[in-house]
This record gives structure tokens, C-alpha cells and sequence, in this order.
């Protein structure tokens, strides 16, 4: 049996598993909380009652082996971010719920309480998401250790291409490839071309041909085809495509490598011709509504309580070094358009020309990407350097919140000269205004060292950014702040 085969069997027996302990989870709770009054039947109905719970339960099964049998709920998710799978996963269960409920209304169990109705269904679907993403989590994980037991082929005719998507597989992806090995397509020149069509003519009066043979993939479990012709001799040719399959194996096709990465994906076809259409993150207007009301309210309650604290900083800032309270610097916005970021003076007033005094001290800040290592930066004040690591620097941002520059969540808010690490991908990275807090800043911050890695995590919010992002962000804002994680 195909092993694709065995583990979509097996999936399957465990949800179905997963319903029936949702449907003895749902008993053990309608007897807890109700004592047992929701399962009270009339005297004498207790074998038609019983039966009527009993078709409960297998009528969902059915219905869950049967809505899955027309969904992709058991494809391999290799390659899928677990967002999706989440959502995907979350449609195809509240699916689930409203074809079963309509089901047993339909049916008139009159013996079945709606109670219990409604602790079976809510079980069994926790029980079935927990398990498929925990299933999913545990093999990336094996994958990423010692347990990667498949191999792959790219096939390309650009072996540059096909290097950089081979590096895209065993590094980007938890694909799980223990082996992945780049095959330029090779052509064969044909000095006899009749004119007859069989063979490509390569411009000179000859004909060249694909070298290809389905059987020299034996050891392969999965084939990349990049960017290949689709002639009859092509791999990525009919009978190309039918002689890998034959061989059982998985043949992706990618017309040609672009890196769509920071876009958002959706895939349709055209008479029949799969046609991938990408599209930049964005918030629609009224999410955009929803999020700006929400900064302007939450910034407004957080101003008011915090008052006492952003006073009493302000007042032991000012009484431990000379200079300003607050530090003023040019920010990039929206769209690019500057504004003054209000932060709480952390360093020397004189800062600036003890960097520019400095030119081992200098350099040392250009190639720690634009700061000084924790603990060797002469410009921080004490006091300074305990509102970094509590991040108590950053309250006045409230204020950029408050008027509308900034957000409360969102990518780094960048100085004008930074924006050339974010190359071409610089207008993408300012469509969506500068957060307090944010994907790079919940993700480790100072302990990011390489730039590259700081503008994927800012990129990756754009292409991702959602009022369930943000609020997600906010959540786990609170113990990084806590845990002074990167904080410096």
C-alpha cells in the first residue's frame, strides 16, 4: 500500500477515535453538570433513547468521513504554514458541526438533548484540531532532527534556480528531506531534423531533445520540476509526468522560480492551467477602521493609568543627567513619511559625539547593525539602562499612538538610512504604519543579530497582518516584557 495511502488511513481512524471520546467526554459532562437531567428519558424509551444517541454518534463520524473525503484535509502539509492549516483546519470543522446538526434536527431525535448536542460536537472538535496540529507539529519536529526520510530531485532548466530552490527546501521549509539533489535538464542535439516536428530546433538547423528517463528517479520520493518545457520529451511532459507518478512518485510542477514569499497566495486555474495570483498584506477599510479606533482607545486608557509611572520617570531622568527628558529622533512612517518618535533620554546628552569621538567605537555600531553590544554601549545612563531592559523608555510612544504616526502593533519604526537594508522590498515594508510592539519584537529583539533576519520577521507581519495577528502580538507582548527578553 502507498505510505500516503496508510497515513490518510490512519488519520482518519484517529479522529474517528477523537469523536467517539468527544461523544464520552460529552456524557461524563452532561452527568457532572446537570446530574444527569439532560440524559432523563420517559419511562420505558430508555432502548429507543438509546438508540437515538447511538445514531448521534455514528451519523457523525459519517459525516465527517464524508465532508473530508471532498476536502484536502488529509493532503501532506508539508509545505504549509501552520496558520493556514489552523484556518483551514477551523473551516472544515465548523463545516463539520453545521452538516451534523443539521443532520440530527432533520432526523427529529427527540430523545437527543441540544445540550449535549453541543458538548459532543464542541469536543469532538477540539479533540480533532489538537490532534491534527499536534500530529503536524511532531513530525516537523522529527523532520528537523535526526528523522528526515525522504529525498527529492529539482529539475530545472536553470541550475541556479534549481540551487536556490534546493536551499529553499532543506532550510526554509520543514519539508523533511533528508536528501535533495539538483538535475539540470540535459538536452541531446539532433543533426537530422526532417522537419517533421519530432525534436526543438535549437537555431542552427539542428534539433535538441530532453535526455530523460523516468527509471534513473528510482530513489527519489518527491520530483521538483522548475520552470521546464512542457514538450512530449520534456519531464514535464505528459508522459513525462505519468511515468514519475507510475512510479509512485509526488511530481511538483512551478512554471518558473519566483520568490513569492512576502505575498499572499491564493491558487485558481485558467481552462484548466494553474494560474497563482499574489497579492501584498493589507488590512481591508473597515479592519483598518477597527484597528486605528482601537490604538486611539487602548493608548488613551494606557495614558491615563500609566500617568503616575510616565511622570515619575520623566522626573528621574531629569534629576539623574543633564539634557532633555524625552529623546526626539526622525522616523520613517506610513508610506514613508517622516515623524518625531518621542522616547524617554536614556543616554548621555553629549551621546553623538562620544560615538563620533570614537572610530573603533563607531565602527563596532555599524556592523552590530546600528547599536552597541549589550553591556559595552559608554552612552547609556544607569538609570537609562534599566528603562531599556523594563522597556520603560518606549511609554512616550503612546503618544505617536495616540495622534496617529504609530500604531500599538506593527513593524520596527526605522530611521531614514536603515530603509536601504529593506532593498527593493522598502515601499512593501512602509505600507503599513510602525508599531510600540510588533513580530520582531516578540520574537527575541536584541538577541536577533543579523538585519536580514529583523527585516524577514517586519516583512513577514506585512504579508500576515490581521486583527487576529495583532491581538496575538499584544498577547505575547506581555510575558516577552515581562521576561525582558531581548530588551538591552
Amino acid at each position: 500500500m502507498n505510505p500516503q495511502n496508510s497515513r490518510e488511513i490512519g488519520e482518519r481512524i484517529a479522529d474517528t477515535i477523537c469523536i467517539f471520546v468527544g461523544y464520552l467526554l460529552a456524557t461524563e459532562i452532561a452527568l457532572a453538570l446537570h446530574w444527569g437531567r439532560i440524559l432523563v428519558v420517559p419511562h420505558g424509551r430508555a432502548s429507543e433513547a438509546q438508540s437515538q444517541y447511538s445514531a448521534l454518534l455514528i451519523l457523525a463520524i459519517l459525516c465527517w468521513l464524508t465532508l473530508t473525503a471532498f476536502t484536502e484535509t488529509y493532503r501532506p502539509h508539508r509545505t504549509e504554514r501552520l496558520n493556514f492549516l489552523a484556518r483551514g483546519l477551523t473551516r472544515t470543522l465548523l463545516t463539520w458541526a453545521l452538516i451534523t446538526i443539521t443532520a440530527v434536527f432533520s432526523l427529529k431525535f427527540e430523545y437527543v438533548s441540544r445540550q449535549f448536542i453541543a458538548y459532543f460536537v464542541g469536543a469532538s472538535a477540539v479533540f480533532i484540531f489538537a490532534r491534527q496540529l499536534g500530529t503536524t507539529l511532531l513530525l516537523r519536529n522529527l523532520r528537523r532532527s535526526a528523522h528526515r526520510w525522504r529525498s527529492a530531485v529539482v529539475i530545472g532548466d536553470d541550475e541556479a534556480s534549481c540551487e536556490h530552490f534546493a536551499a529553499l527546501l532543506t532550510a526554509t521549509y520543514p519539508m523533511g528531506y533528508q536528501e535533495v539533489v539538483v538535475q539540470p535538464t540535459r538536452r541531446t542535439a539532433n543533426h537530422n531534423d526532417n522537419g517533421n516536428g519530432d525534436g526543438h530546433s535549437n537555431g542552427n538547423g539542428a534539433a535538441s531533445s530532453y535526455a530523460f528517463d523516468a527509471a534513473s528517479f528510482a530513489q527519489f520520493d518527491d520530483v521538483y520540476l522548475i520552470g521546464v518545457n512542457d514538450g512530449a520529451d520534456s519531464p514535464a511532459g505528459a508522459e513525462g509526468v505519468l511515468a514519475l507518478l507510475k512510479q509512485g512518485k509526488s511530481v511538483h510542477i512551478i512554471p518558473s522560480l519566483l520568490d513569492t514569499r512576502l505575498f499572499r497566495q491564493s491558487l485558481g486555474d485558467v481552462a484548466g492551467i494553474p494560474v497563482l495570483s499574489v497579492s501584498k498584506g493589507e488590512l481591508s477599510p473597515i479592519q483598518s477602521a477597527v484597528k486605528r479606533s482601537v490604538d486611539f482607545v487602548l493608548s488613551s486608557i494606557l495614558l491615563v493609568i500609566l500617568s503616575p509611572v510616565i511622570g515619575a520617570i520623566a522626573a528621574v531622568v531629569k534629576l539623574t543627567s543633564p539634557g532633555p527628558v524625552l529623546f526626539r529622533q526622525k522616523r520613517l512612517g506610513l508610506n514613508g513619511e517622516p515623524f518625531i518618535l518621542f522616547k524617554f533620554r536614556t543616554m548621555r546628552k553629549d551621546a553623538e559625539q562620544v560615538l563620533k569621538n570614537s572610530p573603533a567605537l563607531y565602527e563596532k555600531y555599524l556592523h552590530n547593525n546600528f547599536k552597541l553590544p549589550n553591556g559595552e554601549d559608554p552612552r547609556l545612563t544607569p538609570v537609562g539602562k534599566f528603562l531599556r531592559t523594563a522597556s520603560l523608555d518606549e511609554l512616550p510612544q503612546l503618544f505617536n499612538v495616540l495622534i496617529g504616526e504609530m500604531s500599538l502593533v506593527g513593524p520596527r519604526p526605522i530611521v531614514p538610512h536603515e530603509a536601504i537594508e529593506y532593498g527593493d522590498s522598502g515601499m512593501l515594508f512602509m505600507s503599513a504604519k510602525p508599531g510600540m510592539t510588533g513580530h520582531w519584537q516578540v520574537s527575541g529583539r536584541s538577541e536577533i543579530a543579523e538585519y536580514r533576519k529583523r527585516v524577514e520577521l517586519d516583512l513577514e507581519y506585512i504579508r500576515d497582518q490581521s486583527l487576529g495577528k495583532d491581538i496575538e502580538i499584544l498577547l505575547r507582548t506581555v510575558p516577552a516584557v515581562l521576561r525582558r527578553r531581548g530588551a538591552s
